[in-house]
């Protein structure tokens, strides 16, 4: 009678989970966990650390992700890469950096193919306010030599890997508040850093990566998604010296920095759904990064980041409450919000408020919307400055007023 009681009850709770629905999307974009997400969490897990075990690589063997790295040296992986055949091919830098005073600064250089740029310079000088390089909010930036991060009077080169490079603009900047006031500006900076990359491909907390698969539908269409929108991607935080000069007025100053690196196969900003990225120094010392990606092919939910402490520790992101639905979903990203992370043994609870902001667009087609936020930080009650940067996909296009004076081999390109 027991083994009959318990047969029927075994049965009743396969059947019940059996039909049971998985939750549906929110918004019809981001994908919760279904009934089989801890097993599939489970098995994601083991897959991870199966890799990570893998890390003895063929020299130069490019393949890496989910817990391997690829064969690439430092030296190689500081300099441009070679871009592949694919027509958007890519290979991108971004540096951020700001201070106490109130300056802050902002340059990306993403290398495309046949000589093109998707470039942007923002300076924001106390006294004066945000100035903008002047093609923005286009970013298509045009002669770019190979090999080189840069073109109209933007130039990022490296220098000594994973410890110097070098940025450089010259040329007009115009007043974000007031495109009619032009201002002359000549940047000479150093960035430096003694401080350990963190790498996407093997440093990001397995428990977050592992939460992000799980909950979205496995398929062969799925996996393969996953192989052909991979990209390199990797972190440091550092320090800036910096010579500005902005209509003959000149400051010497020293900022707190962050950069990045990414390349790959291919960027398809059509795939891009949504990012929020929040990048924080701390008067204390700490340093932080808190990245939020919905890119629906490979993954709705996908939670990065990392914090320095002060002790020159490292600590992955664990998990956060920064929900993409909850801020700004409409595309108009919160000016004054708060959410909370854990990274290592600490939970971290971040108030920003945005000192200004301003848009720019990304790709051929415009198809990523940039909205650049200039912020104050204050976690667990310490203040701070840093950037924040919220994406949006745009389907809008790029317009014609923009599109009108490129070259005339770029307008028959349509891809």
């Amino acid at each position: 009678m027991i083994l009959a009681f318990l047969a029927f009850t075994i049965f009743v709770f396969l059947l019940t989970f059996y039909v049971k629905e998985d939750p549906q999307p929110i918004l019809g974009i981001y994908k919760q966990p279904g009934k089989w997400f801890p097993v599939k969490y489970i098995i994601f897990q083991i897959i991870l650390r199966i890799r990570k075990l893998n890390t003895q690589r063929k020299e130069h063997e490019r393949s890496a992700g989910f817990g391997v790295q690829s064969g690439l040296s430092i030296k190689e992986m500081e300099s441009s890469q070679p871009l592949s055949k694919h027509p958007k091919a890519f290979d991108a830098v971004f540096f951020m950096a700001t201070n106490k005073e109130g300056f802050y600064f902002v340059a990306g250089s993403e290398r495309r193919q046949h000589g093109i740029i998707n470039g942007l310079c923002y300076l924001l000088v106390p006294n004066i306010g945000l100035l903008c390089s002047p093609k923005l909010p286009d970013t298509i930036l045009f002669g770019a030599k190979n090999n080189e991060f840069g073109a109209e009077g933007l130039l990022i080169k490296p220098i000594e890997p994973m410890k110097k490079w070098k940025i450089t603009y010259q040329g007009k900047m115009y007043l974000s508040t007031d495109s009619s006031k032009i201002f002359d500006v000549q940047i000479d900076g150093d960035w430096f850093s003694k401080l350990p990359y963190f790498n996407f491909d093997t440093d990001l907390h397995p428990s977050a990566l592992a939460n992000a698969i799980a909950r979205e539908t496995w398929t062969k269409e799925y996996f393969n998604n996953l192989k052909e929108a991979h990209q390199t991607h990797y972190e440091q935080m550092g320090s800036m010296k910096a010579t500005i000069t902005v209509q003959n007025q000149t400051h010497d100053i020293q900022m707190q920095a962050f950069r990045d690196h990414s390349y790959g196969k291919k960027r398809d900003w059509d795939l891009m759904h949504r990012y929020a990225f929040h990048m924080m120094f701390l008067e204390d010392g700490t340093m932080a990064t808190v990245g939020v990606i919905c890119q629906p092919c490979t993954g709705s939910v996908l939670q990065t980041g990392y914090a320095y402490t002060p002790e020159g520790k490292v600590y992955p992101l664990e998990w956060c409450t920064l929900n993409l639905y909850e801020h700004g979903e409409s595309g108009t990203p919160p000016t004054d919000h708060g959410f909370q992370f854990k990274a290592g043994p600490t939970t971290y609870t971040v108030e920003v408020l945005v000192q200004c902001k301003n848009v720019h667009y990304v790709g051929w087609k415009w198809e990523a919307r940039m909205v650049e936020r200039f912020v104050k930080y204050k976690v667990n009650g310490i203040p701070g400055r840093g950037v924040s940067e919220f994406h949006y996909y745009n389907p809008d296009g790029r317009p014609q007023k923009y599109a009108a004076n490129d070259p005339q081999w770029f307008q028959a390109i349509t891809y």
